[in-house]
């Protein structure tokens, strides 16, 4: 009864205010309900951090402290502690790594910030509450506004209902939604409101070209450009929307070259302020602030970006396999996106994958593609519209998996907010033993891929392997293998890491080019921590010489008298003196789920040698 009463409810909605725009209502009301659940202004660095530490650092420097050199930090450096990340140039100049375009956007909710905090009395320094308040609302505002006008360009083509299922697939189904909720103050959403602004503005401009629409057009594209510089590409929308040859398309763009040039202008008067900026803080009109990070253009990671689990955008994003496929439907009703669209899309995938850090740090799915889901839209339209007019059935059905999509994009956001999903390292074992989970286990934490980012940065792609916490099934190492830092032994898979490194010998080994060795004082080594639970039993084994050295094997609870288990005696000997020691330990209930320590114990001052130390985990 209540699913009919509330289906009627959303159903007159419709009719009164058009499905679309009760879709854009609903995202609106949810982002506030959902912002307002998590307080993020309230939280330190819950609103400022990541990039916009460098985004947002040129409004508090410009207007609460009137100083672009940034010399104020230097002067109060435990209030900017993570605040700001004040670079220098090796001649002492100061520059943020992130371009100034963002602080435009947002400038009149900082404004209103610092109203606030006057009337509140909050302190006035650009990072209380207040401040915190209004930028955490920024990034809807632009949403807001830009679904507004993707509403408005998509009715020239579908029908409202075409159009209502679009945006809620592109508010909803997305990680959009998270970039405007828990990381709002980010590029992604405020990128994503001025490509639909440019595209828009094109079509106008294409449709009746004017001296106005054409100045807009600049300031959109000097935003986009500034804020992120390869997104420039979204020109090419502009250059080829509506192309029929091109003859016809070089006639029409120089039969308006003075407003063309209007366009270039205002879009380099835009950018202008982050030149003088430079110029003056660094002495170089152009400066490039990300040092060693650049591009790999001969080794795009297009593949694992798209599909990978560790960061792949049909993977966490997996809706806009529509997106993608309803460029084939673009020939007919839409032709007019056809070229554009079909030249952008590789294009960006190429641009955006060659960078060094193809994953883009610590980010839900494939950020940087949010940018640029006006065009999605667009093509998604079309596969709609195609389906619609050729098959009902079919149009259902589609319809209803973006729906579940829908549901999975919402449940992966919560996912990533609680970490089930991994900010950087997830991996194909992690992502399924999570999978429909809400609550997680020290098994999660195992199955996750690092990666080596020194290598990364050099353009090869290394992923590194965990440090366990857990046996599964085996830990095993001869000692020969020290990690980055050489201050402990690496298992041979590297999973798991044993201590007293300094320990390490090649006089004496049974495998291998090293073994420990124990003498004088130093009475223990190869400790190893990890996590064992009920019906866990462990086969713990190592080899020592001599065989009747007061030496131990042991294995114990954090507390010994929850367990505590250590054996001497050998049970085997090879033809080179050494001695295996072997036990099986089976974990009792009452001392399960703790983090136990399995080492050897020289009891002497005695000279000892250790080597091939494994640990085998089995169930009860």
């Amino acid at each position: 009864m209540l699913r009919i009463k509330l289906g009627r409810f959303f159903s007159q909605i419709g009719h009164k205010v058009g499905y679309s725009r009760a879709v854009i209502l609903l995202f609106g009301i949810v982002v506030i309900f959902t912002n307002f659940n998590n307080y993020l202004w309230k939280r330190k660095q819950g609103v400022v951090k990541h990039d916009v530490l460098s985004y947002y650092s040129y409004l508090p420097a410009a207007i609460v402290h009137g100083d672009l050199t940034f010399a104020f930090v230097d002067n109060d450096p435990k209030f900017f502690a993570g605040k700001i990340f004040n670079k220098k140039t090796p001649e002492g100049g100061s520059f943020q790594k992130m371009t100034m375009g963002l602080a435009f956007l947002y400038l009149p909710f900082f404004l209103l910030g610092h109203l606030a905090a006057w009337v509140t009395g909050a302190e006035m320094n650009g990072y209380s509450q207040p401040y915190m308040f209004f930028l955490q609302f920024a990034a809807l505002f632009y949403v807001l506004a830009a679904m507004l006008v993707l509403r408005k360009l998509l009715l020239q083509l579908v029908s409202d209902r075409i159009v209502a299922l679009v945006i809620l697939v592109i508010g909803f189904g997305t990680n959009l939604f998270f970039y405007t909720t828990i990381e709002a103050a980010m590029s992604h959403a405020f990128n994503f409101s001025l490509f639909v602004f440019f595209v828009w503005l094109s079509m106008r401009w294409h449709k009746q070209p004017s001296l106005k629409i054409a100045a807009l057009i600049g300031l959109v594209f000097g935003l986009i450009g500034l804020i992120r510089p390869t997104n420039g590409l979204i020109a090419l929308f502009f250059i080829l929307y509506d192309f029929q040859n091109v003859s016809e398309q070089y006639k029409k763009l120089v039969n308006h070259w003075k407003q063309l040039l209007i366009l270039v202008l205002i879009s380099f008067l835009v950018v202008l302020p982050q030149l003088l900026f430079w110029k003056f803080n660094t002495g170089h009109w152009i400066f490039y602030s990300y040092g060693r990070e650049g591009f790999f253009f001969d080794n795009p990671q297009i593949w694992r970006a798209l599909f990978s689990y560790r960061k792949g955008w049909l993977v966490y994003t997996p809706v806009m396999i529509f997106g993608l496929a309803g460029i084939l439907a673009l020939r007919r009703q839409f032709r007019s996106f056809l070229v554009p669209i079909m030249v952008f899309v590789p294009l960006n995938f190429y641009i955006i994958f060659s960078w060094w850090d193809w994953t883009y740090g610590g980010s839900f799915g494939s950020r940087p593609l949010i940018d640029s889901y006006v065009l999605m839209a667009v093509s998604m339209a079309a596969l709609l519209y195609f389906l619609e007019k050729k098959s009902r059935i079919g149009f259902k059905i589609i319809a209803g998996i973006m729906l579940l999509l829908i549901g999975l994009s919402l449940f992966q956001t919560m996912q990533y907010k609680y970490g089930l999903i991994h900010y950087a390292h997830m991996s194909k074992a992690a992502y399924w033993h999570n999978f429909g989970k809400l609550k997680t286990d020290l098994d999660y934490s195992d199955l996750l891929e690092p990666m080596n980012y020194d290598s990364l940065v050099a353009g090869k792609y290394v992923v590194v392997p965990i440090v366990r916490h857990t046996i599964g099934p085996d830990a095993f190492t001869s000692f020969e293998t020290l990690d980055r830092y050489r201050t402990k032994f690496l298992a041979e898979d590297g999973h798991y890491a044993f201590a007293n490194s300094e320990l390490q010998v090649d006089s004496e080994t049974r495998s291998g080019q090293h073994a420990v060795m124990l003498y004088g004082e130093k009475r223990f080594a190869a400790g190893i921590e990890f996590w064992v639970r009920k019906g866990e039993i462990y086969e713990i084994s190592i080899w020592k010489k001599p065989v009747d050295t007061r030496a131990a094997l042991v294995f114990a609870a954090p507390d010994p008298k929850d367990f505590y288990m250590q054996l001497e005696a050998v049970s085997e000997t090879d033809s080179a003196g050494w001695g295996k020691i072997i036990f099986s330990a089976e974990i009792p209930d009452e001392a399960a789920n703790k983090k136990y320590r399995a080492y050897v114990w020289s009891k002497t001052n005695d000279t000892v040698f250790f080597d091939d130390f494994k640990i085998i985990k089995r169930l009860r």
